[in-house]
Protein backbone atom coordinates (compact mmCIF):
# COMPACT_ATOMS: atom_id res chain seq x y z
CA UNK A 1 0.00 0.00 0.00
CA UNK A 2 1.35 3.13 -1.22
CA UNK A 3 2.84 4.87 2.49
CA UNK A 4 1.16 8.09 1.69
CA UNK A 5 -2.67 6.23 1.67
CA UNK A 6 -0.82 4.88 5.25
CA UNK A 7 -0.07 8.30 6.59
CA UNK A 8 -3.27 9.90 5.39
CA UNK A 9 -5.11 7.15 7.34
CA UNK A 10 -2.79 7.55 10.76
CA UNK A 11 -4.01 11.29 10.54
CA UNK A 12 -7.21 10.92 10.36
CA UNK A 13 -6.98 8.58 13.03
CA UNK A 14 -4.95 10.39 15.28
CA UNK A 15 -7.52 14.03 14.86
CA UNK A 16 -10.03 11.77 16.48
CA UNK A 17 -12.19 12.13 12.98
CA UNK A 18 -15.59 10.41 13.73
CA UNK A 19 -16.35 8.61 10.18
CA UNK A 20 -13.71 7.73 7.64
CA UNK A 21 -15.15 6.69 4.41
CA UNK A 22 -12.78 4.63 1.73
CA UNK A 23 -14.24 4.28 -1.77
CA UNK A 24 -13.03 1.02 -3.30
CA UNK A 25 -13.54 -2.15 -4.04
CA UNK A 26 -10.98 -3.93 -3.20
CA UNK A 27 -11.87 -4.88 0.36
CA UNK A 28 -9.08 -7.01 0.60
CA UNK A 29 -6.58 -4.54 -0.12
CA UNK A 30 -8.46 -2.08 2.77
CA UNK A 31 -8.74 -4.57 5.10
CA UNK A 32 -5.11 -4.61 5.39
CA UNK A 33 -4.79 -1.08 4.93
CA UNK A 34 -6.93 -1.18 8.48
CA UNK A 35 -4.87 -3.89 10.26
CA UNK A 36 -1.85 -2.50 9.30
CA UNK A 37 -2.43 1.10 10.81
CA UNK A 38 -5.36 -0.01 13.97
CA UNK A 39 -4.45 -3.53 14.15
CA UNK A 40 -7.15 -6.40 14.43
CA UNK A 41 -8.00 -5.82 17.97
CA UNK A 42 -11.39 -3.97 19.11
CA UNK A 43 -12.30 -3.96 15.12
CA UNK A 44 -15.57 -4.90 14.57
CA UNK A 45 -17.29 -5.65 11.47
CA UNK A 46 -20.60 -5.55 9.60
CA UNK A 47 -21.85 -6.12 6.20
CA UNK A 48 -25.20 -6.74 4.57
CA UNK A 49 -23.81 -10.30 3.69
CA UNK A 50 -23.47 -12.13 7.34
CA UNK A 51 -23.95 -9.34 9.49
CA UNK A 52 -21.76 -8.92 12.42
CA UNK A 53 -18.45 -10.24 11.34
CA UNK A 54 -15.71 -11.25 12.62
CA UNK A 55 -12.83 -8.72 10.78
CA UNK A 56 -9.81 -11.30 11.14
CA UNK A 57 -11.62 -14.47 9.94
CA UNK A 58 -14.41 -13.10 8.17
CA UNK A 59 -16.81 -15.80 10.30
CA UNK A 60 -20.34 -14.39 10.74
CA UNK A 61 -21.05 -13.63 14.39
CA UNK A 62 -24.06 -13.01 14.55
CA UNK A 63 -26.85 -11.95 11.77
CA UNK A 64 -28.12 -9.10 13.15
CA UNK A 65 -29.63 -6.09 11.04
CA UNK A 66 -27.58 -3.36 11.27
CA UNK A 67 -29.70 -0.78 13.53
CA UNK A 68 -29.42 -3.44 16.17
CA UNK A 69 -25.25 -3.91 15.59
CA UNK A 70 -25.12 0.30 16.11
CA UNK A 71 -27.31 0.33 18.93
CA UNK A 72 -24.76 -1.54 21.25
CA UNK A 73 -22.39 1.04 19.98
CA UNK A 74 -24.45 4.14 20.99
CA UNK A 75 -24.74 3.21 24.69
CA UNK A 76 -21.00 2.63 24.47
CA UNK A 77 -21.07 4.26 28.52
CA UNK A 78 -20.55 0.48 29.42
CA UNK A 79 -17.69 -0.67 27.88
CA UNK A 80 -14.34 0.31 28.85
CA UNK A 81 -13.09 3.35 27.62
CA UNK A 82 -10.98 1.77 24.80
CA UNK A 83 -10.00 2.56 20.56
CA UNK A 84 -12.62 0.76 18.96
CA UNK A 85 -13.54 0.98 14.96
CA UNK A 86 -16.84 -0.14 13.60
CA UNK A 87 -15.82 -0.85 10.21
CA UNK A 88 -19.33 -0.94 7.55
CA UNK A 89 -19.14 -2.25 4.43
CA UNK A 90 -21.58 -1.58 1.64
CA UNK A 91 -24.21 0.26 3.73
CA UNK A 92 -25.24 2.72 1.28
CA UNK A 93 -28.63 1.84 1.08
CA UNK A 94 -29.04 1.94 4.37
CA UNK A 95 -28.44 5.76 5.17
CA UNK A 96 -29.32 7.08 2.22
CA UNK A 97 -33.14 7.78 1.06
CA UNK A 98 -34.57 7.40 -2.23
CA UNK A 99 -34.19 10.46 -4.62
CA UNK A 100 -37.56 11.89 -6.01
CA UNK A 101 -39.05 9.44 -3.89
CA UNK A 102 -43.02 10.16 -2.28
CA UNK A 103 -41.82 11.32 0.57
CA UNK A 104 -42.21 8.51 3.16
CA UNK A 105 -39.26 8.13 4.96
CA UNK A 106 -38.12 4.63 6.05
CA UNK A 107 -37.88 4.94 10.01
CA UNK A 108 -34.92 2.32 9.84
CA UNK A 109 -33.20 4.19 8.05
CA UNK A 110 -33.74 7.45 9.77
CA UNK A 111 -32.73 5.19 12.92
CA UNK A 112 -29.61 4.47 11.52
CA UNK A 113 -28.50 7.88 10.20
CA UNK A 114 -29.71 8.74 13.95
CA UNK A 115 -27.29 6.38 15.37
CA UNK A 116 -24.48 6.91 13.21
CA UNK A 117 -24.61 10.73 14.12
CA UNK A 118 -25.02 10.13 17.97
CA UNK A 119 -22.00 8.14 17.44
CA UNK A 120 -19.87 10.76 15.72
CA UNK A 121 -20.86 13.65 17.87
CA UNK A 122 -19.87 11.73 21.10
CA UNK A 123 -16.37 10.95 19.48
CA UNK A 124 -16.04 14.59 18.81
CA UNK A 125 -17.44 15.97 22.54
CA UNK A 126 -16.51 13.35 25.03
CA UNK A 127 -13.08 12.09 25.89
CA UNK A 128 -14.06 8.75 27.29
CA UNK A 129 -15.88 7.75 24.08
CA UNK A 130 -13.33 6.55 21.38
CA UNK A 131 -15.01 4.58 18.91
CA UNK A 132 -14.70 5.55 15.36
CA UNK A 133 -16.64 4.44 11.82
CA UNK A 134 -15.13 3.62 9.14
CA UNK A 135 -17.55 3.44 6.41
CA UNK A 136 -16.01 1.20 3.37
CA UNK A 137 -18.11 1.13 0.19
CA UNK A 138 -17.50 0.61 -3.73
CA UNK A 139 -19.59 3.81 -3.74
CA UNK A 140 -20.46 6.09 -1.30
CA UNK A 141 -22.66 9.11 -1.06
CA UNK A 142 -23.32 10.38 2.58
CA UNK A 143 -26.67 12.22 3.56
CA UNK A 144 -26.30 15.52 5.04
CA UNK A 145 -26.80 14.91 8.53
CA UNK A 146 -23.73 13.02 8.90
CA UNK A 147 -21.43 14.49 5.73
CA UNK A 148 -19.99 17.02 8.50
CA UNK A 149 -18.39 14.45 10.51
CA UNK A 150 -16.68 12.71 7.73
CA UNK A 151 -14.16 12.47 5.73
CA UNK A 152 -12.91 11.28 2.97
CA UNK A 153 -9.70 9.02 2.84
CA UNK A 154 -8.31 8.99 -1.05
CA UNK A 155 -7.26 5.42 -2.06
CA UNK A 156 -4.50 6.55 -5.21
CA UNK A 157 -3.56 4.31 -7.83
CA UNK A 158 -0.25 2.51 -7.24
CA UNK A 159 2.94 4.42 -8.01
CA UNK A 160 6.20 2.43 -10.15
CA UNK A 161 7.59 1.23 -7.53
CA UNK A 162 4.34 -0.41 -5.93
CA UNK A 163 3.52 -1.93 -9.73
CA UNK A 164 7.47 -3.03 -9.56
CA UNK A 165 6.57 -5.21 -6.95
CA UNK A 166 3.82 -6.56 -8.26
CA UNK A 167 5.30 -7.59 -11.15
CA UNK A 168 8.28 -8.83 -8.82
CA UNK A 169 5.97 -10.68 -6.77
CA UNK A 170 4.34 -12.69 -9.62
CA UNK A 171 7.42 -13.65 -11.45
CA UNK A 172 8.93 -14.86 -8.20
CA UNK A 173 5.77 -16.68 -7.02
CA UNK A 174 5.44 -18.55 -10.84
CA UNK A 175 9.47 -18.90 -10.93
CA UNK A 176 9.87 -17.18 -13.65
CA UNK A 177 12.99 -14.84 -13.43
CA UNK A 178 15.53 -16.71 -15.15
CA UNK A 179 13.09 -15.95 -18.92
CA UNK A 180 12.28 -12.30 -16.90
CA UNK A 181 14.46 -9.45 -17.49
CA UNK A 182 14.72 -5.38 -17.13
CA UNK A 183 13.78 -4.55 -20.90
CA UNK A 184 10.66 -6.71 -20.15
CA UNK A 185 9.30 -4.61 -17.09
CA UNK A 186 10.08 -1.25 -18.92
CA UNK A 187 7.71 -2.92 -21.62
CA UNK A 188 5.01 -3.81 -19.33
CA UNK A 189 4.96 -0.99 -16.55
CA UNK A 190 2.89 1.93 -18.91
CA UNK A 191 0.80 -0.24 -19.71
CA UNK A 192 -0.12 -1.32 -15.87
CA UNK A 193 -0.70 3.10 -14.88
CA UNK A 194 -3.82 4.10 -14.43
CA UNK A 195 -5.08 0.60 -13.04
CA UNK A 196 -5.79 -0.27 -9.14
CA UNK A 197 -3.25 -3.10 -7.55
CA UNK A 198 -6.58 -6.08 -7.84
CA UNK A 199 -6.31 -4.78 -11.54
CA UNK A 200 -2.90 -5.30 -11.96
CA UNK A 201 -3.16 -9.15 -10.39
CA UNK A 202 -5.98 -9.71 -12.82
CA UNK A 203 -3.97 -8.62 -15.79
CA UNK A 204 -0.37 -10.43 -14.55
CA UNK A 205 -2.55 -13.35 -13.74
CA UNK A 206 -4.19 -13.11 -17.16
CA UNK A 207 -1.53 -12.66 -18.84
CA UNK A 208 0.44 -15.88 -17.38
CA UNK A 209 -2.20 -17.67 -18.12
CA UNK A 210 -2.60 -17.39 -21.55
CA UNK A 211 1.22 -18.39 -22.43
CA UNK A 212 2.71 -19.86 -19.10
CA UNK A 213 5.01 -16.90 -18.93
CA UNK A 214 5.16 -12.94 -18.18
CA UNK A 215 7.07 -11.22 -21.06
CA UNK A 216 7.17 -7.90 -22.81
CA UNK A 217 4.84 -9.70 -25.59
CA UNK A 218 2.12 -9.54 -23.29
CA UNK A 219 1.78 -5.57 -23.28
CA UNK A 220 -0.89 -6.06 -26.41
CA UNK A 221 -3.00 -8.37 -24.33
CA UNK A 222 -2.43 -5.90 -21.34
CA UNK A 223 -4.19 -2.90 -23.17
CA UNK A 224 -6.49 -4.67 -24.81
CA UNK A 225 -8.04 -5.62 -21.56
CA UNK A 226 -7.30 -2.42 -19.38
CA UNK A 227 -9.41 -0.30 -22.18
CA UNK A 228 -12.31 -2.58 -21.16
CA UNK A 229 -11.48 -1.87 -17.50
CA UNK A 230 -11.05 2.44 -18.72
CA UNK A 231 -14.52 1.88 -20.57
CA UNK A 232 -16.62 -0.10 -17.34
CA UNK A 233 -15.30 2.93 -15.22
CA UNK A 234 -17.60 5.13 -17.23
CA UNK A 235 -15.79 8.20 -16.80
CA UNK A 236 -12.67 7.82 -19.62
CA UNK A 237 -12.18 5.69 -22.57
CA UNK A 238 -9.15 4.76 -23.83
CA UNK A 239 -8.98 5.25 -27.54
CA UNK A 240 -6.85 3.78 -30.26
CA UNK A 241 -4.43 5.67 -32.07
CA UNK A 242 -3.53 4.60 -35.76
CA UNK A 243 -3.71 8.13 -36.94
CA UNK A 244 0.14 9.84 -36.84
CA UNK A 245 0.67 13.38 -38.31
CA UNK A 246 1.23 12.21 -41.99
CA UNK A 247 -2.59 11.26 -41.61
CA UNK A 248 -3.84 15.18 -41.36
CA UNK A 249 -3.82 17.64 -44.49
CA UNK A 250 -2.96 20.76 -43.94
CA UNK A 251 -2.11 22.84 -40.26
CA UNK A 252 1.54 23.20 -40.58
CA UNK A 253 2.03 25.41 -38.09
CA UNK A 254 -0.61 23.23 -35.32
CA UNK A 255 1.64 20.18 -36.52
CA UNK A 256 5.13 22.22 -35.89
CA UNK A 257 4.18 22.94 -32.43
CA UNK A 258 3.48 19.45 -31.96
CA UNK A 259 6.72 18.31 -32.84
CA UNK A 260 8.20 20.64 -30.46
CA UNK A 261 6.48 19.43 -27.39
CA UNK A 262 7.40 15.86 -28.29
CA UNK A 263 11.25 16.48 -27.74
CA UNK A 264 10.04 17.59 -24.56
CA UNK A 265 7.57 15.07 -23.53
CA UNK A 266 9.34 11.79 -24.55
CA UNK A 267 12.61 13.47 -22.66
CA UNK A 268 10.93 14.95 -19.57
CA UNK A 269 12.90 14.12 -16.85
CA UNK A 270 15.87 15.83 -18.57
CA UNK A 271 14.37 18.75 -19.72
CA UNK A 272 12.67 19.08 -15.96
CA UNK A 273 16.45 18.85 -15.03
CA UNK A 274 17.22 21.95 -17.07
CA UNK A 275 14.11 24.04 -16.01
CA UNK A 276 11.91 23.39 -18.49
CA UNK A 277 8.06 23.43 -17.78
CA UNK A 278 5.53 20.22 -17.73
CA UNK A 279 3.55 21.09 -21.48
CA UNK A 280 0.27 21.24 -19.42
CA UNK A 281 -1.48 21.31 -22.97
CA UNK A 282 -3.58 22.91 -25.98
CA UNK A 283 -6.89 23.73 -26.66
CA UNK A 284 -8.16 24.13 -30.57
CA UNK A 285 -10.99 25.55 -31.50
CA UNK A 286 -12.33 25.75 -35.16
CA UNK A 287 -15.25 24.55 -37.65
CA UNK A 288 -16.50 20.89 -37.50
CA UNK A 289 -14.75 18.24 -39.12
CA UNK A 290 -11.90 20.03 -40.05
CA UNK A 291 -9.46 17.42 -37.79
CA UNK A 292 -9.37 18.81 -34.18
CA UNK A 293 -10.52 14.95 -33.19
CA UNK A 294 -7.62 13.80 -35.70
CA UNK A 295 -5.14 15.88 -33.94
CA UNK A 296 -6.24 14.75 -30.28
CA UNK A 297 -4.81 11.35 -31.67
CA UNK A 298 -2.56 11.76 -33.96
CA UNK A 299 -1.03 13.78 -30.84
CA UNK A 300 -1.00 10.22 -28.30
CA UNK A 301 0.93 8.35 -31.13
CA UNK A 302 3.74 10.66 -31.64
CA UNK A 303 3.90 11.02 -28.21
CA UNK A 304 3.80 7.49 -27.92
CA UNK A 305 1.41 7.40 -24.81
CA UNK A 306 -1.93 6.23 -24.31
CA UNK A 307 -4.76 8.73 -25.17
CA UNK A 308 -8.25 9.01 -22.38
CA UNK A 309 -10.64 10.69 -23.84
CA UNK A 310 -12.87 12.37 -20.93
CA UNK A 311 -16.83 12.83 -21.89
CA UNK A 312 -17.81 15.72 -19.23
CA UNK A 313 -21.64 14.52 -19.96
CA UNK A 314 -20.64 11.16 -18.08
CA UNK A 315 -19.33 13.19 -15.48
CA UNK A 316 -22.74 14.07 -14.07
CA UNK A 317 -23.97 12.54 -11.61
CA UNK A 318 -27.63 12.28 -9.37
CA UNK A 319 -26.15 12.84 -5.85
CA UNK A 320 -24.83 16.19 -4.68
CA UNK A 321 -20.65 15.89 -4.85
CA UNK A 322 -21.30 12.97 -7.27
CA UNK A 323 -20.15 15.07 -10.23
CA UNK A 324 -17.71 16.77 -8.73
CA UNK A 325 -16.65 13.29 -7.57
CA UNK A 326 -16.28 11.70 -10.77
CA UNK A 327 -14.71 14.45 -11.73
CA UNK A 328 -11.89 14.06 -9.78
CA UNK A 329 -11.62 10.19 -10.18
CA UNK A 330 -11.18 10.72 -13.30
CA UNK A 331 -8.22 12.74 -13.56
CA UNK A 332 -6.89 10.51 -10.78
CA UNK A 333 -6.79 7.44 -13.22
CA UNK A 334 -5.29 9.74 -15.58
CA UNK A 335 -2.35 10.91 -14.18
CA UNK A 336 -1.68 7.38 -12.23
CA UNK A 337 -1.48 7.11 -16.27
CA UNK A 338 0.79 9.52 -17.44
CA UNK A 339 2.67 10.14 -19.70
CA UNK A 340 -0.74 10.16 -21.58
CA UNK A 341 -2.91 12.72 -23.12
CA UNK A 342 -5.93 13.17 -21.87
CA UNK A 343 -8.59 14.37 -25.00
CA UNK A 344 -11.84 16.61 -23.35
CA UNK A 345 -13.99 16.14 -26.55
CA UNK A 346 -16.64 19.30 -27.58
CA UNK A 347 -15.96 21.00 -24.18
CA UNK A 348 -17.90 23.92 -24.63
CA UNK A 349 -21.01 21.39 -24.13
CA UNK A 350 -20.16 21.12 -20.72
CA UNK A 351 -18.40 24.81 -19.65
CA UNK A 352 -20.46 27.32 -22.02
CA UNK A 353 -22.27 29.60 -20.31
CA UNK A 354 -21.51 28.64 -16.32
CA UNK A 355 -22.59 30.77 -13.66
CA UNK A 356 -26.39 29.49 -13.63
CA UNK A 357 -25.47 25.84 -13.36
CA UNK A 358 -23.93 25.15 -9.30
CA UNK A 359 -22.73 22.29 -10.15
CA UNK A 360 -20.89 22.83 -13.43
CA UNK A 361 -19.66 26.22 -11.87
CA UNK A 362 -17.61 24.02 -8.95
CA UNK A 363 -16.49 21.37 -11.54
CA UNK A 364 -15.06 24.09 -13.48
CA UNK A 365 -13.12 25.69 -10.70
CA UNK A 366 -11.99 22.23 -9.62
CA UNK A 367 -10.45 21.71 -13.44
CA UNK A 368 -8.81 25.22 -14.09
CA UNK A 369 -7.50 25.09 -10.73
CA UNK A 370 -5.95 21.55 -11.58
CA UNK A 371 -5.04 22.96 -15.00
CA UNK A 372 -3.23 25.65 -13.32
CA UNK A 373 -1.37 23.85 -10.94
CA UNK A 374 -0.71 20.24 -12.39
CA UNK A 375 2.90 19.07 -12.57
CA UNK A 376 2.28 15.75 -13.54
CA UNK A 377 2.71 14.88 -17.16
CA UNK A 378 -0.58 14.43 -18.44
CA UNK A 379 -0.95 16.51 -21.97
CA UNK A 380 -4.32 17.96 -22.46
CA UNK A 381 -6.05 17.94 -25.73
CA UNK A 382 -9.37 19.97 -25.45
CA UNK A 383 -11.32 20.48 -28.53
CA UNK A 384 -14.04 22.78 -28.70
CA UNK A 385 -16.34 23.61 -32.47
CA UNK A 386 -18.04 27.00 -30.70
CA UNK A 387 -16.12 29.31 -28.42
CA UNK A 388 -18.46 32.05 -28.15
CA UNK A 389 -19.86 31.56 -24.59
CA UNK A 390 -16.40 29.91 -23.21
CA UNK A 391 -15.97 31.62 -19.98
CA UNK A 392 -12.08 33.82 -20.62
CA UNK A 393 -10.74 32.14 -17.77
CA UNK A 394 -10.18 28.73 -19.46
CA UNK A 395 -8.63 30.80 -22.39
CA UNK A 396 -6.27 32.74 -20.74
CA UNK A 397 -2.23 31.38 -20.52
CA UNK A 398 -1.63 29.47 -17.46
CA UNK A 399 -4.57 27.07 -18.37
CA UNK A 400 -3.10 25.84 -21.80
CA UNK A 401 -0.03 26.38 -23.29
CA UNK A 402 -1.28 28.10 -26.62
CA UNK A 403 -5.05 28.09 -28.32
CA UNK A 404 -5.06 27.20 -31.95
CA UNK A 405 -8.25 27.97 -34.17
CA UNK A 406 -8.41 25.79 -36.79
CA UNK A 407 -10.23 27.37 -39.86
CA UNK A 408 -11.91 25.46 -43.38
CA UNK A 409 -8.73 24.67 -45.35
CA UNK A 410 -7.16 26.36 -48.08
CA UNK A 411 -6.37 25.42 -51.39
CA UNK A 412 -3.08 24.02 -50.22
CA UNK A 413 -4.54 22.26 -47.68
CA UNK A 414 -7.87 20.83 -49.32
CA UNK A 415 -4.65 19.34 -52.26
CA UNK A 416 -2.91 17.68 -48.88
CA UNK A 417 -6.11 16.27 -47.53
CA UNK A 418 -7.01 14.63 -50.89
CA UNK A 419 -3.74 13.32 -51.39
CA UNK A 420 -4.44 11.40 -47.94
CA UNK A 421 -7.26 10.15 -48.49
CA UNK A 422 -6.35 9.18 -51.93
CA UNK A 423 -3.26 7.47 -50.62
CA UNK A 424 -5.39 5.59 -48.21
CA UNK A 425 -7.62 4.07 -50.66
CA UNK A 426 -4.64 2.92 -52.75
CA UNK A 427 -4.52 5.37 -55.46
CA UNK A 428 -2.16 7.98 -54.36
CA UNK A 429 -0.75 8.93 -57.62
CA UNK A 430 -3.45 10.72 -58.64
CA UNK A 431 -2.73 14.50 -58.52
CA UNK A 432 -5.08 16.69 -57.69
CA UNK A 433 -6.61 19.75 -60.45
CA UNK A 434 -6.83 23.11 -60.09
CA UNK A 435 -10.69 22.17 -61.01
CA UNK A 436 -11.00 19.69 -58.05
CA UNK A 437 -9.02 21.87 -55.57
CA UNK A 438 -11.83 24.96 -56.94
CA UNK A 439 -15.04 22.64 -56.96
CA UNK A 440 -14.17 21.66 -53.27
CA UNK A 441 -13.86 25.62 -52.06
CA UNK A 442 -15.68 25.98 -48.96
CA UNK A 443 -15.20 22.29 -48.13
CA UNK A 444 -14.01 21.13 -44.64
CA UNK A 445 -11.98 17.94 -44.30
CA UNK A 446 -15.05 15.63 -43.52
CA UNK A 447 -16.27 16.79 -46.47
CA UNK A 448 -13.30 16.13 -48.63
CA UNK A 449 -13.33 12.42 -47.39
CA UNK A 450 -16.89 12.01 -48.34
CA UNK A 451 -15.79 12.99 -52.03
CA UNK A 452 -13.42 10.11 -51.85
CA UNK A 453 -15.39 7.84 -50.51
CA UNK A 454 -18.54 8.29 -52.55
CA UNK A 455 -16.09 8.38 -55.70
CA UNK A 456 -15.04 5.03 -54.62
CA UNK A 457 -18.33 3.51 -54.33
CA UNK A 458 -19.53 4.85 -58.02
CA UNK A 459 -16.15 3.31 -59.88
CA UNK A 460 -16.89 0.13 -57.82
CA UNK A 461 -20.67 -0.31 -58.68
CA UNK A 462 -19.71 0.98 -62.82
CA UNK A 463 -16.52 -1.04 -62.51
CA UNK A 464 -14.62 1.67 -63.76
CA UNK A 465 -11.31 2.84 -62.86
CA UNK A 466 -11.33 6.10 -60.46
CA UNK A 467 -10.14 9.19 -62.47
CA UNK A 468 -9.63 13.03 -61.02
CA UNK A 469 -12.69 13.77 -63.75
CA UNK A 470 -14.71 11.50 -61.64
CA UNK A 471 -13.73 13.42 -58.56
CA UNK A 472 -14.45 16.46 -59.50
CA UNK A 473 -18.12 15.12 -60.75
CA UNK A 474 -18.37 14.32 -57.42
CA UNK A 475 -17.52 17.55 -55.94
CA UNK A 476 -20.09 19.37 -57.68
CA UNK A 477 -23.17 17.89 -56.58
CA UNK A 478 -21.79 17.42 -52.35
CA UNK A 479 -23.10 20.13 -50.30
CA UNK A 480 -20.58 21.74 -48.18
CA UNK A 481 -20.40 22.35 -44.50
CA UNK A 482 -20.01 26.15 -45.76
CA UNK A 483 -23.52 26.05 -47.09
CA UNK A 484 -25.10 24.10 -44.87
CA UNK A 485 -23.37 25.90 -40.90
CA UNK A 486 -23.06 29.01 -43.42
CA UNK A 487 -24.11 31.52 -40.17
CA UNK A 488 -21.95 28.84 -37.84
CA UNK A 489 -19.10 29.43 -40.02
CA UNK A 490 -19.31 33.56 -39.87
CA UNK A 491 -19.78 33.54 -36.33
CA UNK A 492 -16.79 31.36 -35.87
CA UNK A 493 -14.58 33.76 -38.18
CA UNK A 494 -15.70 36.79 -36.15
CA UNK A 495 -14.27 34.80 -33.26
CA UNK A 496 -11.36 34.09 -34.19
CA UNK A 497 -10.74 37.78 -35.68
CA UNK A 498 -11.86 39.51 -32.37
CA UNK A 499 -9.38 36.95 -30.37
CA UNK A 500 -5.38 35.87 -30.00
CA UNK A 501 -5.84 32.52 -30.96
CA UNK A 502 -3.31 31.08 -33.43
CA UNK A 503 -3.71 30.20 -36.55
CA UNK A 504 -3.78 26.37 -37.10
CA UNK A 505 -2.04 26.85 -40.60
CA UNK A 506 -0.12 29.55 -40.53
CA UNK A 507 0.60 30.04 -36.32
CA UNK A 508 0.10 33.97 -36.96
CA UNK A 509 -2.71 35.58 -33.99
Amino acid sequence: MNSSIITGFRKMIDVNTPIICIQDYDFARIDALIGEVVGFKNVYEWNPATGKTDFRTKESKQDEPLERFLDFYVKEELFKPIDKYLVLKDVQDYVNEQPGGTGYLDPVKTKIKTQLQLIAQRRLYDRSFSTTIIIVSTYIHLPQELEKYASYLDITFPNDEEIKELIDWHVEVNDYKENFNEGDMEKLMPSLKGLTCFEIDRMLDMAMSSNGTLTAEDQSMILQHKKQMVRKSGLLELVDTPANLDSIGGMNALKAYLLKKEKIIKNIGEAMSHNVAVPKGVFIVGMPGCGKSLCAKASAALFNTPLLKMDMGSMMGKYVGESEGNLRRAIQIAEAAAPCVLWIDEIEKAFSGIGGNDIMTRMFGYFLSWMQDKTSSVYVIATANNADNLPPELKRKGRFDEIFCVNLPTEEERKAIFKVHLKKKGHGHLEPSEKLIENTKGFNGADIEAVVNEAMEEVYINKKPLTIEVLEKIALQTISISKSCKQQIENMRKVFAESSFKDATTGKI
